[in-house]
């Protein structure tokens, strides 16, 4: 069976990690769970990619030529696929996020790229051909192609602007970020977009000079390459999308209170009696030690709007307010490290107690703050 279908170890990988993606889309898209929106424009996304993937194994394991009724739907959804990610970045960092009109205009492309492989399909079978040795048929694949990519690389290019914005609001309302902004999607999405400008131009080319045909080593180590990359990726999107969903804080619209701008007129005594209070409530109250110490929390103690809060941040002492608490904790944690009496305590309990929510975001705060690892810090003053 195997040398019949030419199955090898990458195709198979290939052909199982398609079909995983495409259980995984289909398991999203039919649970009824609290963020459904983003489930399910994750479980479109992640469709349209394994059905990509599928096409392409297909044509790779020639089964159409032994069931041609395989090709008898339309498999190519790549005009969807930019589009889809931009939504689902959306939904997971807008607060009440819905889908306007004016987003399904973003799909028109993907009814034309449609309309067009059911015609191809159409064609083909009533001339008794496959759909790919139709007239057109290579035209048709690679102006799909071409729309796709440049759709893909334009929507992956406003989704990490976006969650950068999202990252950057996180800061200004939020002592503690790792669990609320989706970091983790930044930088799969960075890869993700560099793998289909790797593939598509390769595509493009494989189809119109080498005709499918797999004569040389190289063409099949970069087409197996290249299509791993994207069909894991894409199954790894999905799996942490789906694990992380409930720890994404959305964007909410601060339309109801004043902008920063309106704090401008502020003496320069009236700036100075504000940032004295705040600075007082923090170190008498201590409340950079609790984890999820946030602007409004910190502004509700002080007594002040806190937009006035961010403001006098912001522009008065240059820091966000995740910069502004985690000062406070760094130099709190250098004091203990200092004292004997915590010296029975391991570095990550330390970290903790001081208002640290995570190991990694521990190491990386206060490397920024200090220039050293808090073990090279922890030596340093154990030798003084």
């Amino acid at each position: 069976m195997s040398a019949y279908l030419n199955i090898n170890t990458i195709n198979f990988l290939n052909l199982s990690g398609s079909v995983q993606c495409l259980l995984l889309g289909l398991l999203l898209l039919s649970r009824k769970v609290r963020h459904t929106l983003p489930n399910k424009l994750l479980a479109l996304a992640i469709i349209s990619v394994s059905l990509h993937v599928i096409y392409l194994m297909i044509i790779d394991l020639d089964l159409e030529r032994r069931y041609p009724f395989l090709l008898w739907f339309p498999y190519s959804y790549l005009t969807a696929l930019g589009p889809l990610v931009h939504l689902y970045v959306k939904s997971l960092t807008t607060e009440n996020f819905k889908i306007s009109s004016s987003d399904y205009r973003l799909f028109i492309p993907v009814g034309l790229e449609v309309g067009l492989q059911l015609i191809q399909i159409g064609y083909g079978i009533y001339v008794n051909e496959l759909p790919y040795n139709t007239p057109y048929s290579t035209a048709f694949t690679i102006l799909g192609f071409l729309v796709g990519a440049a759709l893909i690389f334009y929507y992956l290019k406003r989704s990490m602007q976006r969650l950068q914005s999202h990252k950057q609001w996180s800061k200004a309302n939020f002592s503690t970020i790792d669990f609320i902004t989706p970091g983790w999607l930044y930088e799969l999405l960075k890869y993700y977009r560099v793998i289909w400008l790797l593939w598509v131009p390769f595509a493009i080319v494989f189809i119109l000079i080498f005709r499918f045909q797999w004569q040389y080593l190289i063409l099949i180590i970069i087409a197996y390459a290249l299509l791993l990359s994207i069909t894991y990726l894409t199954y790894w999107i999905g799996i942490k999308g789906f694990s992380q969903m409930d720890l994404i804080k959305p964007a909410k619209n601060e339309s109801d209170t004043k902008s920063e701008s309106a704090y401008a007129k502020l003496t320069g005594l009236q700036v100075k009696e504000y940032l004295f209070q705040i600075n007082e409530i923090m170190q008498k109250e201590e409340l950079f030690l609790e984890q999820d110490l946030d602007l409004r929390g910190l502004a509700k103690r002080v007594g002040v709007e806190a937009n006035l809060l961010s403001y006098l941040l912001n522009q008065h002492l240059g820091k966000s307010f995740y910069q502004y608490v985690n000062t406070y904790r760094v130099e709190e944690l250098k004091r203990r490290l200092k004292s004997v009496e915590f010296k029975r305590l391991s570095l990550l309990a330390i970290a903790l107690d001081c208002g640290f929510n995570s190991k990694t975001s521990f190491n990386r705060i206060f490397k920024q703050h200090t220039h050293m690892t808090p073990s090279q810090y922890q030596r340093k003053v154990s030798n003084v």
